[in-house]
């Protein structure tokens, strides 16, 4: 790896020269480390194997060795680390120049044969994206190489100053821990360490008590219990819900909250098609057909943990303020999705009904977070644009999909208690609206929040307590399989708080061959997670989008009957 970083880094010869010296330097001084360490460890060289006299003696020879050019070798890997750090930083920077200028001139040549010669245009456009995809795998590629070598070289030198001090297991054991760890961040840490915590404490009941057979089993009568039960509701008189049509304003900013995911989510996803967008925010454009990229005020389509990106932009056609926050894509949204232990509210949080009330309240610690970040981010620049003449009278739009509908819905509830000048001209769209929020502060903001559930989508039915009960009534069906009773440790879920999805509910029926039909249905139906109803597939982005647009086009039209489906995978066709 090191050879390609030095030959990309020839763009720059007198730095290459500096480059190649530190990566020879830092290539000797780990030799002769190993050279010592393999000196020390063989052969049969561990304290268990050999005899101890003559083990010491092997341990004192290799000091002797290596005590004389300890400070060299420690120099020498210091100033290798440094001339490594500067070539990958080269690499990475000719890189991202290189497909720049090929970018470029392929985006020009798109514009000239636009219109004109459409099989060479197509040839651009799918050159286009080979040239974006081979950007990614690059650039992924040279940061990876560059991290690896950088703890290669941290350790190694760690462990030579170490020596003097520790055994060479020790030592060994200490340098795999912190060469790994030491190069992530504290909070990223804490949140690995609490969702370990959370997969052994909620998996091991499972793990200890059932075989795969007896899962299986297990989950099948579930189900069948799970059909007669429901079975038996459908036969009631109000199993859907209260029938409504979907508002046009729903329909319309599902564009918004799913152009956060960028161009190469998009089109991963299939909401757009391949050679339709070169950058993220002409994706984002697209989807949300706002006409303008001097329209986008700020961007973060990377985001971090416990801070998911967004897109703040104005909509002059609705005459908004528009936040939208991305759902999950990234290895760090999973973590925040993961943090999903219910956080006790503090009373500057809670409305002045809310807090009168007897009873605590609670939300999704995670997602609350990254509330509390975005908006610290956010809020002055909103709060700058509203100030201004021309937007005093544009209202403020907060939407997303998955992780970003609930970040926006909890966002919308702190807005409420510490800012409700905003809150008033605030509307909260959320698309697969998470479990965030116990049921009070939820329908305090119902006039203020939508949150939309398509089927069987089982984001929005997800916590910790009907994950539980979900668990539990698998183990006590294996146990009244068996003939014993349940022990009372499986009823965990009692007694913990309820967390549902926030504000009204607009719950689509997305069944087979009856079209799609809205009811409002309360947040409370939600609280268990069924499996015979429960799909990811339906919380998916691209079903999302194309739910919403054929709402959309009912919507417009005033029809208050079934929409047929589209037959088209993307969300514009």
């Amino acid at each position: 790896m090191l050879f390609q970083q030095f030959a990309m880094s020839l763009t720059f010869p007198p730095l290459a020269l500096l480059f190649l010296v530190g990566a020879v330097a830092g290539a000797v001084a780990v030799l002769v480390v190993i050279l010592v360490f393999l000196l020390i460890v063989s052969p049969g060289g561990t304290p268990e194997e050999a005899e101890p006299s003559s083990w010491t003696e092997r341990v004192k020879a290799s000091k002797l060795l290596l005590n004389p050019i300890r400070l060299p070798l420690a120099s020498a890997l210091s100033f290798s680390a440094q001339c490594c750090s500067l070539g990958f930083l080269i690499a990475l920077k000719s890189t991202a120049f290189g497909f720049g200028v090929g970018s470029a001139v392929v985006s020009g040549a798109l514009s000239l044969t636009r219109g004109r010669w459409t099989k060479l245009n197509a040839t651009l456009r799918f050159v286009s994206e080979v040239c974006g995809y081979s950007e990614l795998i690059t650039v992924t590629v040279l940061s990876m190489n560059s991290h690896i070598t950088h703890i290669a070289l941290q350790t190694t030198l760690q462990g030579l100053q170490l020596g003097e001090h520790m055994s060479a297991g020790g030592i060994v054991g200490m340098l795999l821990s912190s060469g790994f760890w030491g190069s992530i961040e504290a909070s990223t840490l804490k949140a690995i360490g609490h969702t370990k915590d959370l997969v052994l404490r909620e998996g091991r009941p499972v793990a200890e008590e059932l075989s795969v057979p007896d899962f299986f089993a297990a989950v099948s009568r579930v189900k069948e219990e799970e059909r007669e039960r429901l079975g038996a509701k459908a036969a009631g008189t109000t199993a859907k819900g209260k029938p409504t049509d979907m508002p046009k304003d729903v329909a319309d900013y599902v564009g918004f909250a799913l152009g956060t995911y960028g161009e190469k989510g998009l089109k991963f996803l299939s909401i757009i098609p391949y050679g339709s967008a070169t950058s993220n925010i002409e994706a984002f454009l697209q989807l949300s057909r706002v006409p303008s990229s001097l329209d986008v005020i700020s961007s973060d389509f990377e985001g971090g943990l416990y801070s998911p990106g967004f897109v703040l932009s104005v909509n002059r056609a609705d005459e908004a303020v528009v936040l939208a926050v991305r759902g999950t894509l990234m290895p760090h949204d999973f973590l925040t999705d993961l943090i999903c232990h219910e956080e006790r509210l503090p009373p500057e949080f809670r409305g002045r009904e809310e807090a009168e009330a007897a009873e605590d309240h609670f939300a999704h610690s995670g997602m609350l977070e990254s509330a509390r970040n975005l908006s610290a981010k956010v809020l002055p620049l909103i709060q700058n644009l509203l100030s201004r003449r021309k937007y005093k009278n544009y209202k403020v739009v907060l939407t997303g999909h998955s992780l970003g509908a609930g970040v926006a819905g909890l966002m919308t509830a702190i807005w409420k208690a510490s800012h409700p000048q905003i809150y008033h001209r605030t509307h909260c769209y959320g698309y697969g609206m998470p479990a965030i929020l116990t049921a009070s502060i939820g329908k305090g903001i119902a006039d203020r929040c939508t949150s939309v559930i398509i089927g069987g989508d089982m984001v929005p039915r997800f916590s910790l307590r009907s994950f539980r009960l979900l668990r539990d009534g698998i183990l006590n069906t294996l146990s009244a399989s068996r003939g014993s009773h349940p022990s009372s440790d499986r009823s965990s879920a009692q007694g913990m708080p309820v967390l549902l999805p926030a504000g009204r509910v607009l719950w689509v029926d997305d069944a087979e061959g009856e079209g799609l039909k809205s009811y409002e249905r309360g947040s409370e139906e939600f609280n268990e997670m069924p499996m015979t109803v429960c799909s990811f597939e339906a919380h998916m982005p691209q079903n999302y989008g194309r739910v919403m647009k054929e709402c959309g086009k009912r919507a417009r039209k005033g029809d208050d009957g079934a929409v047929e489906r589209s037959r088209s995978p993307s969300f514009f066709g």
